[in-house]
Formats: C-alpha cells, structure tokens, sequence
C-alpha cells in the first residue's frame, strides 16, 4: 500500500495543495511534451532516412549513368571501322590516312563524351601504341605494358581498378579490338580515368552535407570516392567484407569517435556496390532540434504552471487559512502553522463545535416548553411580524399550521374557591393537568400552541383552514373539552373563543376579543362556551355598559391617571347593583378588573407582586363590600400601578437615549435615520424623537450631525485622508454637501480648518 514520504506527509496543507497543483498541472504538459516531440522527431527521422535512401539512389542513377557512358563510348571506338582498320593495318607513313583518322575518331568521341578520359590504342601485332595524351610510342614505353601481358585472350572487357598495380594512378577500362572476334584481337582499347576526375564525378553528386560516397567493385575495391587518395583502396572500415544491407534499413558504424549512419544500394547494371556514409547528428540535426524547442516550450510551459499552481494554490488555501484566524486563537493557529495540524485543529474545533451544538440543542429541547411560553406570550401582546415569525419557525421550529388562527381563552370560573381547594403546589398541579389535558383534546384535531396568560387562565391559539367546517369542528372540540373536564375536575372552566384572524400581527386582536367575551359570564354563567355569535344583541346592550367603564379604568390606571382612574371606579361602584344583584357577581366584575390590570402590568414588563404584594385575589375575596374593595383598588393599587409606571417610563427612556447613542456611535458612517432606529426599538418615530430629546436636550439628527462632524475635525487635524474621502465615509453625498455643513457649524471650511489647526 503506498504510503507518503515522512516529510510530505507532515508538511503543510498548503504545501501539499501545491504539490498537487503542481502534479496535476505539469504532469499532462511534460507527457503530452515528451510524446509530440518523440513523434515529431520520428516523423522527421523517417523523412530525413527517406531522403538517404533518394540521395542514394540518385547516386546510384548517375554512377549508372557514368558506367554506363564509359561503356557506350568504349563499344563505339572498339567497334568503330576506322579502329578496326588501323589495328590491322598498323601504324606506318603507308597508311597515314587510316591512322589519321583514327585519330579523328577519338577526339570526336572524348569531345562528345561527358566525362573526361584518356584513350590508348595498343597495336598488338605491331608493339606499338597510340596514346590521345601522348601519340604515337612503342609499346615498351607504354606505362602499363606490364598489364597488357597479364590481359588474358579473348576476353571481353576488363576493368582494373586504380593501384591495382604499381604505378597504376587511374582507373583502365579495356576492350578488345575488334569486339567480336573468335580470335586474339589485333588491338585493345584502353580507357585512362584518372583518380581526380573520379573525385571529381563524386563531388558533383548531390548528396549533401558532409556524407561520404564509395562505390566498391566486387572485389570491394574502392572505385569512386569523394577522397583521390581512397580510391583503389580497400577501406579498414570494410575490412571483414563489404555491407551487405540492401534491404534499405540503414546501418551505424563509429569512425574516430564520430557515428555514421550507413546506407547501401547495389547497382543491378555494374553490379557494385555504393555506400554512402552520414554522419548521424546531421541526420538527427532537425530532429534534436524540434525536442530541444518542445523541450524549451514544455519548460515555459512548465514554469507557467508552476506560478498558476502556486497562484492557484494560495487562493483555495485562502478560505482555509481564514477559517484558521476567525475560528481558532492565534497561539493554536501559530503552532500549527507549517505542519498539517491545521486541519487537526480546525477539524477538532468542528467537533468540540458540534459537540456543544448537540449540547444546545438538548438544552433547547429542556427549554423548548418555556421558549414556545414566550413566543406565544409575544403572539398575545403583538409583538411577532412576519419576518420575526419566519425567523421563530427557522430558528425554534415554532410553527402554527393553517391559513387562519383563533384564540381560545379558558378561565377558572370560582378562582377564590379554587385557591381554597388546592395549595400552592397543587395549583401547580392541577393547572397542569388541565393544560395537558387542553393540548391533547385540541391537539388531536388542530395546530395549537398554549400558555398561561395570568394565574388561573389559559390561553390557546389554534391554527384553522379555510371554510366554516373548520371553525364549527372548533366550537365542537371546545364544548367536548368542556364536558370532559366537569368529569374529572371539582372546578368549571368558561372558553371564550375568537373569530378566525389571518397573520400572527392580528393574534393580539383576537386575544383582546377573547378577553372581552369573558366578560359575558356574568351574564351566562360558568362552565360555558362563549363565541361573539353567542352573545344577542340585548345581552350585549345589557353588559356592554359595565364593560366599557371597566375599560375606561383601565386606561385610566395604565397612563399613570390613577386619580381619574379611581373616580370613574367610585361611579362603577356605584351603578353596578343596578346590573348585578348578588355581590358574587360583584367580585366577578372585580376579579376580572384586576386580572386585566395584571395583564396590563406584564404587557408593561411590570411585576404584579410588587404593586399587589400579595396574591390580589386571595385579598379580594376576603373583603365584605364593595366600598371596601373599591377603597382598596382606588387608594393603594391605582396609586402604586402610577408610582411604578413613572418610574418604567423614566427608566425606559433612559435606556432608549443610551441605546440611540450607543447606535449613532456605533453606525455613524452609514445611512443612519430615525425610522430605522424606531424599527429596532419598537417605538414609533415621534415617540423616540420625544424621549431622545427629553433626556439629551438636542433632536436626534442634530445628534447626528454633531458627532459627525466631531469626527471630521478629528480626521482633518490627525491624519491625511482626503476630503472626498470623510465625505464619503460619513455618508454624503457628494463633497459640496459636506462642505456645506462643516462650514455651518464650523464656520470656516474643511479644508481651511486643516490647515489652521496644523498651523500652515
């Protein structure tokens, strides 16, 4: 199994994408490099060996043709008449006009010939011979008399290569005269070439560069040669025998150190053998060159990826490495760096990451009764839009289903006898019971979420679909949840349910509906179910006065008007047995006051105890009339409820300002407005902009402007940043609007302020 060398496998992450990069980049260049230059370089050495093989062929063609012209000329003076006849009549002043034209006959064939040779006729019979070079001379001064001898009878034609023998510098072509003839000739025609000229021939061959050109006879004696001095020479380099490759693959061979490349044709007309000799780097010459080129590309080639890898590499480490110094601290990071514990660490902060999620979330799970009491404590008050709604269900997977939402409100009737019958704890316990029991009769059929709106009350929000059949299915499973719970309990529960509202933002409207239908059970009695299609126009006429002058002390009460508030209490008081004619009913119309001066008081994140200091109930049903009770409301409750509202108010206010502050310092260089800061509040904007000014003495946007240009001046005297610039980042416009107000609470412009502060 492969395993990473010890020093890459602890080498950085980055290191190592890198190398990867590296790897994966050049790898495809240096392969598809390395494979068009050997096939370029294939493909020219084939053309370049085809060219050998043309080169000698063509050699070949005109060495052919060379012989071939030696051997026409030769057939045409041995058998020409006028040779004929003098080799028989033989050289004398008798027959001078033979001889003359003897002569004549040779110097016209050496004139039309293309090649220059010598001729020689030798007069067999009459030891004499004629020589183009040198006339007529005995035939014992001939040079190569000694040749003559060794010429065997009848023969044909004979060719002797040069320093065959002695003194023997040319090349002899020789034929008999006359050709045909069954006995000894008379004569016999001698050809002189001489080295040069056949160095000459192989010179004008076109084979290019420095190649070498050797024809052998089949003796492998050299017979035509670039070099004089190699003719008539067997070469060392054929020493064991002359090549015998005809089949047209070339062959190497080194001399002095240098390889040739050897290339051999053999002639089908002489029968000889040519070899021509390459050297092979001028072969290979072009070949080497197009590797060296794609060689030098793929190393361009190769240093440009080397810089898009390590380019390319420290961009895709980047979002590594920036996790690195936002997710972990600067002594871990520091350690890491250089090794591959990075990912160790970022990989341990993940898991201790999910680890405490996991924990969060059990956390979430254990509070998730109490976050979803909030929610819904928010739903009753109004505070929860849509946006706000999105985020609850995104973040605690709070969800009412349904188009439409009703509110249910389900209220101890006889609260008083109830605290008589349990202790605090069994309260505890039976409100319990009574909520589970709610959820699992409602939760059967709808969406529904619950909480306890004051001690005694129960508030549930159901979430309906379109259609009455939804609504009706409703009313039917509020009257079955209250026949069940007369089984079980020793105490009657009034539901007072809402119409059907459309967004979250309009639950408070159906909370306020609900409580206003409980109103009603002092006129329809308790364990009822109370809807607003229930309640007839004369009822509603009947109890709509005490109800509406029950509102008005509550508002009363709630501005902080407790004196108003306890006046129009004493009138209540005082009309209310012209309605209620037991004083049970009474303390109904008085526990339903309190309970929504309670409900007022935690809108207002006011502690009931504080203002009550004990339980308010328990207290109004120990009190024998109303007079007493109405003392007790009007003298110490509304007063307290006043006291602690200015001092909410004074806090509250206080807290807003410093928020605003602490906002506008904060954010001073982007698009503040007091809209968006009444947003975040939840105010409205003339009420921040009262409150604000109250406390600061100054109206926000003049707040605002202020500090904004208490930071230009800063800028301008301690640092170099251009105007345009504190312009922009102080979010103006354009620089003529900035200029314009530093000049007006500055009285001189930014530019000039600069420089008198700097003392320029």
């Amino acid at each position: 199994m492969w395993r990473p060398i010890p020093w890459f496998r602890n080498t950085s992450f980055k290191r190592k994408l890198f190398v990867y990069s590296l790897v994966i980049s050049l790898l495809p260049v240096i392969l598809t490099g390395t494979v068009l230059a050997s096939m370029a370089a294939a493909a020219i050495q084939d053309e370049v060996n085809q060219n050998q093989q043309t080169i000698l062929q063509e050699m070949q063609r005109q060495v052919d043709s060379f012989w071939a012209g030696l051997d026409k000329a030769s057939i045409q003076l041995a058998n020409h008449r006028a040779l004929e006849q003098a080799v028989q009549l033989g050289p004398s002043g008798k027959y001078l006009n033979e001889m003359l034209e003897l002569e004549e006959t040779i110097r016209k064939q050496r004139s039309i010939s293309e090649f220059q040779y010598d001729v020689s006729v030798i007069f067999l019979k009459f030891g004499k011979v004629f020589s183009s070079k040198h006339g007529f001379i005995e035939l014992n001064e001939f040079a190569y008399r000694n040749i003559i001898d060794r010429i065997p009878p009848h023969f044909r034609s004979e060719i002797i290569a040069p320093d065959t023998y002695p003194g023997q510098n040319e090349l002899l072509y020789l034929r008999p005269v006359p050709i045909f003839s069954d006995m000894q000739g008379s004569g016999i025609l001698v050809l002189h070439i001489e080295k040069d000229k056949l160095a000459d021939f192989a010179a004008h061959v076109p084979l290019g560069g420095n190649r070498k050109l050797y024809v052998f006879d089949e003796k492998g004696v050299v017979l035509i040669s670039r070099t004089p001095g190699e003719i008539g020479t067997r070469p060392s380099l054929f020493a064991g025998g002359l090549p015998r490759n005809y089949s047209g693959e070339p062959a190497e061979t080194d001399i002095g150190g240098e390889t040739y490349q050897l290339t051999v044709r053999q002639s089908d007309y002489t029968r000889w053998t040519h070899v021509a000799m390459t050297p092979k780097k001028e072969l290979t010459r072009q070949a080497d060159r197009i590797q060296v080129t794609t060689f030098g590309i793929v190393l361009l080639l190769a240093a440009f990826w080397v810089l898009v890898a390590r380019f390319g590499s420290t961009r895709l480490y980047g979002p590594v490495q920036h996790l690195l110094q936002r997710l972990l601290p600067a002594s871990r990071e520091d350690s890491s760096a250089g090794t591959s514990n990075e990912w160790h660490a970022l990989d341990a902060y993940v898991t201790g990451m999910l680890q405490t999620n996991e924990q969060l979330r059990r956390q979430l799970n254990e509070q998730s009764p109490y976050l979803k009491e909030t929610i819904v404590q928010q739903l009753l008050r109004g505070e929860i839009n849509s946006n706000e709604a999105e985020r609850v269900r995104q973040t605690f997977g709070f969800q009412l289903r349904g188009s439409r939402y009703a509110v249910c409100l389900l209220d101890i009737d006889d609260y008083a006898r109830f605290q008589q019958l349990y202790q605090d704890k069994d309260r505890s316990l039976m409100m319990f019971a009574l909520r589970k029991m709610t959820e699992e009769v409602f939760e059967e059929w709808f969406s529904c979420a619950s909480g306890i709106s004051m001690p005694g009350q129960m508030v549930l929000i159901v979430g309906l679909e379109k259609g009455d059949a939804a609504l009706e299915n409703l009313l039917l499973t509020a009257q079955k949840f209250l026949d069940t719970s007369a089984k079980y309990f020793q105490f009657t529960v009034t539901i007072a349910c809402s119409h059907p509202v459309l967004t979250y933002r309009d639950i408070n409207d159906a909370y306020r509906e609900a409580r206003d239908l409980l109103g009603y059970r002092l006129l329809y009695g308790p364990g009822k179910l109370l809807t607003p299609q229930q309640v007839t126009p004369a009822e509603n006429q009947l109890a709509s006065d005490l109800i509406k002058r029950e509102k008005q002390i509550v508002t009363a009460v709630m501005q902080g008007k407790a004196d108003e508030g306890a006046e129009q209490l004493r009138e209540w008081v005082r009309d209310m047995p012209q309605v209620v004619r037991h004083f049970n009913g009474a303390l109904g119309l008085f526990a339903h006051l309190i309970g929504e001066l309670v409900l007022y008081m935690q809108e207002l994140e006011l502690a009931p105890p504080e203002v009550f200091g004990e339980d308010p109930y328990k207290r109004l049903y120990e009190m024998a009339t109303m007079n007493e009770v109405a003392e007790w409301l009007a003298g110490t409750v509304f007063p307290s409820i006043a006291e602690r509202l200015e001092l909410a108010h004074t806090g509250k206010q206080q807290r807003m300002a410093a928020e605003v502050i602490r906002y506008i310092h904060n954010h001073f260089d982007t698009d503040l407005s007091l809209q968006q800061l009444a947003d975040r509040l939840r105010v409205s904007p003339s009420q921040l902009s009262r409150m604000f000014k109250e406390e600061t003495g100054m109206n926000f946007i003049d707040y605002l402007i202020r500090f904004r240009m208490d930071k230009a001046k800063e800028w301008l005297a301690h640092t170099e940043m251009p105007i345009k610039d504190i312009a922009e980042r102080l979010s103006y416009t354009s620089v003529q609007n900035f200029t314009r107000v530093f000049k007006q609470y500055e009285q001189l412009p930014p530019g000039e302020y600069r420089k008198r502060f700097r003392g320029d």
